[in-house]
């Protein structure tokens, strides 16, 4: 699943161009990307012809308001995004669905890595989707009071990376803006999240908040190779990011050699002399 900077991105993207249009058709590269693949059929018939009302995002997934009291919800992928083309564009390999509309032109969504979903509900089942259950904070969302965060913090007793790419903790943060933030704040990745003090779990609260907001500016982590459709820049080309994929380099605080550290089958970035 993406982060949380990468899907609002694609949310007011897709809400500039997509809110108000009737789809003319849908196309979807494989069954497997719908929710329930062997609905492939009704699924398609269910959006097309259909106007797009409002387009919202709740968490990690963006959704669209549909005729007749549906709702099409994409759960988007860890690298996707969506591309205006013209009704005739051939889609790339990484492409997952594509939409055309009654007054011409169409967009491409890629999902290079595949991970994402498609699925067409009722708008009365909206809150019963898997993935809305147990959301935790959305800092895009409302602000995050600090007692608030403090309190959960300190309830999880784990490493702070764990606490930090949980869902049901601050929705969207993932893997990578998890390790920036650690560094930013000085805070090292296994600290256990019931041990820091006041003062360092203010700067952790302020780093959540600044790192999501530079993420959203810098317009993400996620940046495509110019004229190479499937492809991205390497983690240690992106300014944004000062430890995640750098291992072996220094850091930009102490000088020091990025160390990683594999946990639990996730990856772990730290400067051990600027962490503690």
């Amino acid at each position: 699943m993406t982060q949380l900077p990468e899907t609002e991105l694609l949310f007011r993207e897709m809400e500039k161009e997509l809110a108000g249009k009737r789809i003319k058709d849908i196309w979807v590269s494989d069954a497997s990307f719908v929710r329930e693949p062997a609905a492939l059929k009704s699924f398609i018939a269910g959006v097309e012809g259909a106007k797009i009302g409002e387009v919202s995002r709740r968490g990690t997934a963006i959704l669209m308001e549909l005729e007749r009291d549906r709702m099409l919800v994409i759960i988007p992928g860890s690298r996707a995004r969506m591309v205006r083309h013209t009704a005739s564009a051939k889609p790339s390999n990484s492409v997952r669905f594509t939409m055309s509309f009654s007054t011409g032109g169409s967009v491409h969504y890629s999902d290079m890595n595949g991970d994402g979903k498609l699925l067409l509900v009722e708008m009365e089942q909206v809150d019963s989707v898997p993935e809305f259950q147990n959301l935790g904070l959305d800092p895009l969302d409302e602000p995050i009071p600090w007692p608030v965060f403090s309190a959960d913090l300190e309830a999880r007793k784990l490493p702070l990376i764990e606490v930090l790419v949980d869902s049901s903790f601050v929705v969207g943060i993932g893997e990578i803006y998890a390790n920036e933030i650690l560094f930013r704040a000085g805070l090292h990745p296994l600290r256990m999240s019931d041990s820091l003090s006041n003062q360092e779990v203010r700067r952790l609260h302020r780093s959540v908040l600044e790192l999501v907001n530079d993420a959203i500016k810098a317009g993400g982590v996620d940046i495509p190779v110019e004229g190479q459709p499937d492809a991205y820049l390497p983690f240690d080309e992106i300014e944004l990011i000062e430890v995640y994929g750098r291992a072996g380099q220094p850091d930009t605080r102490s000088r020091a050699i990025i160390e990683r550290y594999d946990l639990n089958g996730g990856l772990t970035a730290f400067a051990s002399s600027a962490q503690s």
